[in-house]
Order: C-alpha cells, then sequence, then structure tokens
C-alpha cells in the first residue's frame, strides 16, 4: 500500500498520482499553491469578470449554499466583497439536520435572497437507496442534484455565473485537469460529480418530468443563453478551517456539540447524518476514512504535524457508526441484514479482511 509521504492520502484514492518522491498529487499541489500561483493576478481576473457581469441580468450570480462553512464565505465574498447581486440556492439534503437548518437561518438573517429547492422526497430516496446498494454512495440523489439544478437554473433565469466552492480533485487528490482553468462544463460535471447518475435509468418507476431537478439542461437549452461555471478555489486559495473561524465569527455558524461520528472535527458536513454513512463506505471501499480525509486537510494547511495526525487517524478512523444505523435502515426501508450486506458488498476485500464480523484492515498508515 503506497501511502504519501508528506500527508497520510493511499494510493487507493481515486484518480490520486504520487510524484517520484512518493509525494500525491494533493500535497503537491498545497505546495505549488504557496510557492507558485499567482494568487493577486488569478483574483483580478474574477474582478474583470464580476465587472462584465454586475447588473446585466436580474442576478449576477447563483452561490449554492447550505448553511455551512465554506459555502457562507464564498456568498460573502461574492455579495460584500465582489458587489454582486446574488441568488443563493439550497438543495434540501435526505434528513436534514436541526443544526444546519438553524445555521442557515442565522446566516439568511445577514440579508441574502434564497431559493430552496427539495427533490421529490419519494425519487430523492429511491436514488439514493440505488445508490447505496449498486454503487456504495448513499447520498446520490442530493450530490447530483448540486450539479444539475444550478446548471438549470442559470439557464432558466439567465444567471451569467455559477460560483462553487473548491475544486474537489485539485484539492483533495484526482483529476489535475481543471488546476489551471476557472470555468468548467456539463462534461466535466458528469464526469467529476455526477458520474454513476443516469435519471433515464429511473423512468421505469417516475415520468421523466418528474426527474426535471436530476437532469442537466439541453443544448439547444444552452445555446440559448451562454454561463460560466466556476469553483471559487480558483481565485484564492482554498482553507476549510479559514472558512469556518469566519463564519463562526461574523455568521454566528454553530459547529456540533461533540466531534463528528469518525473523526476529531466538530465543523465540516453537518449537512445529514447519512454524511457519516458516506464516509463510511468510503472507508470500506478505498481504507480511507472521514478522520483521514480530515487529517489530510489540515496536514497541508500546517494545522497538524504527521506523526500527531498519524496518532488521530488510528483513533477515529474506521469508527463504525452502530448508533446511526436504525436512521439508515428506516430511511432506507432495509432490513439490518441487507445494510450488512450492503456493507459487505462495497467492501474491498483486496484491504479488508472480516473478523468476528468486523472488518478489519490488512494494511497498516505509517
Amino acid at each position: 500500500m503506497k501511502i504519501c509521504k508528506k500527508c497520510l492520502m493511499l494510493e487507493t484514492r481515486p484518480r490520486l498520482t504520487f510524484d517520484e518522491n512518493g509525494i500525491c498529487a494533493a500535497c503537491q499541489w498545497a505546495e505549488e499553491k504557496k510557492t507558485k500561483i499567482d494568487w493577486d493576478s488569478r483574483y483580478d481576473e474574477l474582478e474583470e469578470l464580476c465587472d462584465r457581469i454586475r447588473g446585466r441580468q436580474r442576478y449576477d450570480c447563483i452561490v449554492p449554499v447550505s448553511g455551512g462553512k465554506d459555502s457562507t464565505y464564498v456568498a460573502h465574498k461574492m455579495k460584500h466583497e465582489l458587489k454582486l447581486n446574488i441568488l443563493t440556492v439550497t438543495i434540501t439534503p435526505p434528513l436534514e439536520t436541526n443544526l444546519i437548518q438553524e445555521n442557515m437561518e442565522n446566516f439568511l438573517s445577514f440579508g441574502y435572497d434564497n431559493l430552496k429547492i427539495t427533490p421529490n422526497p419519494k425519487i430523492a430516496q429511491h436514488i439514493n437507496k440505488f445508490g447505496l446498494i449498486e454503487q456504495g454512495r448513499p447520498l446520490l440523489s442530493w450530490t447530483s442534484c448540486l450539479n444539475s439544478v444550478m446548471f438549470s437554473l442559470a439557464t432558466t433565469m439567465k444567471i451569467p455565473l455559477v460560483m462553487f466552492g473548491e475544486e474537489g480533485e485539485s484539492e483533495y487528490g484526482g483529476s489535475t485537469k481543471l488546476r489551471y482553468t476557472p470555468f468548467y462544463d456539463i462534461q466535466d460535471a458528469i464526469e467529476l460529480y455526477t458520474y454513476g447518475n443516469n435519471p433515464t435509468q429511473y423512468m421505469n418507476e417516475f415520468d421523466s418530468r418528474e426527474l426535471a431537478l436530476w437532469q442537466y439542461p439541453t443544448k439547444e437549452e444552452l445555446i440559448d443563453f451562454s454561463f460560466r461555471v466556476s469553483h471559487w478555489s480558483y481565485f484564492e486559495n482554498w482553507d476549510p478551517y479559514r472558512h469556518f473561524v469566519f463564519a463562526r465569527d461574523h455568521y454566528n455558524m454553530k459547529s456540533s456539540k461533540n466531534r463528528n461520528k469518525g473523526t476529531y472535527t466538530d465543523y465540516g458536513q453537518l449537512d445529514t447524518p447519512l454524511y457519516s454513512l458516506h464516509t463510511y463506505l468510503m472507508y470500506l471501499k478505498f481504507g480511507f476514512g472521514r478522520c483521514l480525509q480530515d487529517a489530510c486537510i489540515d496536514i497541508r494547511g500546517g494545522r497538524l504535524n504527521r506523526k500527531d495526525a498519524l496518532e488521530i487517524v488510528k483513533k477515529y478512523d474506521g469508527e463504525f457508526l452502530e448508533e446511526s444505523v436504525p436512521i439508515y435502515l428506516n430511511y432506507y426501508k432495509i432490513t439490518r441484514e441487507e445494510f450488512n450486506n450492503i456493507l459487505d458488498k462495497h467492501t474491498n476485500k483486496k484491504i479488508f479482511e472480516k473478523i468476528d464480523s468486523i472488518w478489519l484492515p490488512r494494511f497498516s498508515i505509517e
């Protein structure tokens, strides 16, 4: 098992590459951001773009928001620093937590227009169940809508810019395709963010029009109005912890009362309890879970050294979610036996072995 010599990321992460010194692509990018990227020049690009679009339509920009740290930060910057009239858009997550609702309500009280879209819960549950069983992706419906809805709204409402948060492939180790370009298109979104979701496969259960939120605009619709889709992380060095501190201090954002299950942090991905299942399945499929993912981000951000991160990862990564299992069984309408079989199905048997009904790693991280 190859493990990055700077952080702790494993070679099993999809699309991750290493250099000749055993340093992963995410750590290489973190170093490049510090030493080679001209952030002033990139920000100038953004200011020029905003100058071109400001005031030409009713809204200048869509910013997807959840009430979390990153979207709060990006929305603030676009509205107050770049002086755009923004429309914040929220896709209601399944089993939305009280905490994220409270944070979102508080965020809006600072003066933002918001369109909250709640996909048909019956269809969303069907797609999420399909994602869980067939792909080990329990949030397939939600993660798909996060992209397709923004493209469709920009087209129909004639909004010239959509500004997402981070470009995750570059930031966390994956495809390097979008590192040096500020914009991406539908094909990039499908390949990198909504792969595995084909709305036509659900048409035996639902009318095609009922699946509109999961479908991208047609080529004809895109010709009628041209817009750009971008990530804030192209224009400013992305730092999730800095965003949390900003949202906490300026927008009174609240974190969890306790650490999130499977990790040591308490301030990220607060939207739904299904996120913990998502990261546990990530652990079974690839060998790294929520804790290792968070630790690598903090190593690259200079908040943790590798030695201390290793001890934290050994303590929390892959922590099982026993107290949340009843929630999952009820949401997906499955039995405990079916749930266990799904976990078994998606476990990477090359790197895990089952001992006393528990999947344990065959590898060690050092």
